[in-house]
Parts: C-alpha cells; structure tokens; sequence
C-alpha cells in the first residue's frame, strides 16, 4: 500500500494542495496501520501488538474517514466536475462504493475500540487486521479514482502560462 501510494503521490503530487494533503493523510493512515500489525515500512520484520498502537490507528482511521466524508469528496467533486459534467457519473458510482466500505471500516472500528483487548479478543483483531487491510486498500483503489479523475481534469483545465501552480491551488 505505501509503494502504491508513492508513486500515486509522484504521479499526481503538487497538482492540488487538497490532493497533497489527502495523500498525507493516507500515509500516516497506512503507517499506523503497519504500526498496528506490527510491520515497519519496507521491512519484513514484525513487532508484537500493543494497545496504544491500535488506539493510533483507529485514530488515523476516524480522522481520515471523517475528511473524506465531510471535507474531501464534496470538495472534489465541486472544483472538477460541476452539477453538469460528464464525470458526475463516475462518482455517483464510487461513492455508494465508499459508503458500504466505510460501514465495514466502522464495524471493525466499533467491535475493538469498545472492549479491552484480552486473549480471544487478540485472536480475533489479528484475524480482522487482514481483513481490514483489504477493506482500506479497496478504499484507496476507489479513493484512487477519484484523484485520478480530478488530475485528468486539472491538467486539461492548466493554463499555459506560469501562474498554473497558484490557479490550481487556489481554495475553493
């Protein structure tokens, strides 16, 4: 997932100030979460489970969660596509995606940030941990979308002299 992100990040970087947050937010998501099971980024070892690392990562997890929801998408799809653009279409798709994804994430949220973490309770968060894992990568793979689309956009939409930089990362 961070290999992903980085080249997402070297594709698109710079284009948005939005985006470029957005990615951040991601990879701290992504790093708590390899914090969470216990994997450093580019390494292969393992480190065992700890309470305060889940406590992190369903921190990143609500935070991120609630910009997409809240902030982001909204702001996406204001800037890009308008009421009546093509793309409209593209994201009346992904978004009940993200929606049902976001249930899932919540769930897995809900069942292990209510409880202390005992014995069958670790048993069964290293067994939602992969699950988890996939939900946000499906997540991202939408999320991905997304940006792309926006990136299209913006590029088709760059002016040709050199105040591109500062037209594309005016707030909205």
């Amino acid at each position: 997932m961070l290999n992903h992100l980085e080249n997402l990040a070297q594709r698109v970087g710079g284009s948005n100030e939005l985006i470029d947050h957005w990615l951040h937010a991601r990879k701290q998501l992504i790093v708590a979460y390899y914090a969470l099971v216990g994997l450093k980024p580019n390494k292969e070892k393992h480190t065992p489970l700890n309470e305060k690392a889940l406590e992190n990562f369903c921190h990143n997890l609500i935070d991120y969660l609630s910009a997409g929801h809240f902030h982001i998408y909204d702001r996406i799809v204001e800037m890009v596509e308008g009421k009546d653009s093509p793309h409209l279409t593209i994201t009346q798709k992904i978004y009940p995606a993200l929606h049902d994804n976001t249930k899932v994430i919540m769930a897995f949220h809900d069942r292990f940030t209510t409880d202390e973490i005992d014995e069958d309770a670790c048993l069964a968060l290293h067994d939602a941990l992969s699950h988890i894992g996939e939900t946000l990568a499906a997540r991202f793979a939408l999320e991905d979308n997304l940006i792309q689309v926006a990136f299209e956009v913006w590029q088709h939409n760059q002016p040709s002299d050199n105040n591109e930089h500062e037209v594309l990362n005016q707030p909205a």
